[in-house]
């Protein structure tokens, strides 16, 4: 396992930013928690936190298999730009991008949330537990998850869509966010905080509209969670040899 102490290529500055986005981003999603709370009860915010998370599983799993997928050893990698640059002079998308990462981590991260979701899904539909909430409803959770529902029923066709397409915005929005990352010339590696965590979320949640109510709050509970859990994972993948950087 790395040590980041030995490691020549990470700066101490980038750590202690990377520090206090995280402390920031910490202590505005407790506040925005304790507003839920007590303007309607803490199982409300829970749950909007929970639903909120719970609709983009398959970005999460999606971004975290690109990492795996994109990087197996003995096995060649397809740079998506091909090693072309842009008018700027700098690559499209950069080294960092592979069709390995981009097409194996859609296939794999979306086959492995449509299997974990599934069960789910049937557990929320059944779930008369609404006695504890104040906000939500047993209405509210059949509007929120009716388009992939038919009669009382899980519809494979329009589920395995939802799940295919929010996977995919993983991988586009990561590729849309290395694309403005070389125009602005941030090198491959360097610290880029918010849009470097949160460009492959905001394509997929704007996927998941199509089939979920996805208002306001659920935003931005999305956009204060995901830096967090991307910070985790990248700092795991980094330790295990999966990154180069830990961020």
């Amino acid at each position: 396992m790395r040590k980041i102490s030995e490691d020549a290529n990470i700066n101490p500055a980038d750590i202690k930013k990377e520090k206090i986005f995280v402390a920031l981003i910490t202590a505005l999603l407790i506040i925005y928690y304790l507003i839920w709370s007590l303007k309607y009860s803490f199982y409300d915010a829970l749950a909007i936190m929970g639903l909120s998370f719970f609709i983009l599983v398959p970005a999460f799993v999606t971004n975290g298999m690109m990492v795996i997928v994109g990087k197996i050893k003995n096995v060649k990698r397809f740079p998506i730009d091909n090693g072309k640059t842009f008018k700027d002079g700098e690559r499209i998308f950069g080294e960092g991008k592979s069709w390995n990462g981009f097409i194996g981590g859609w296939i794999t991260g979306f086959l492995i949330s449509a299997a974990i979701c599934w069960f789910f899904f049937i557990k929320i539909q059944e779930a008369k537990i609404y006695h504890m909430f104040e906000f939500i409803n047993e209405s509210y959770i059949f509007d929120f998850i009716s388009d992939v529902f038919s009669n009382s029923k899980l519809n494979p066709t329009t589920y395995l869509l939802s799940q295919c397409f929010i996977a995919l915005g993983s991988p586009v929005g990561d590729l849309i966010g290395s694309f403005f990352k070389r125009r602005k010339k941030v090198k491959r590696g360097e610290v880029y905080l918010f849009w470097d965590q949160n460009d492959f979320v905001i394509v997929s949640s704007l996927i998941a509209c199509i089939w979920y109510p996805f208002s306001w709050y659920y935003w931005i509970f999305v956009l204060l969670i995901t830096p967090l859990l991307t910070a985790l994972a990248n700092w795991i993948g980094y330790l295990m040899g999966k990154k180069e950087v830990p961020w």
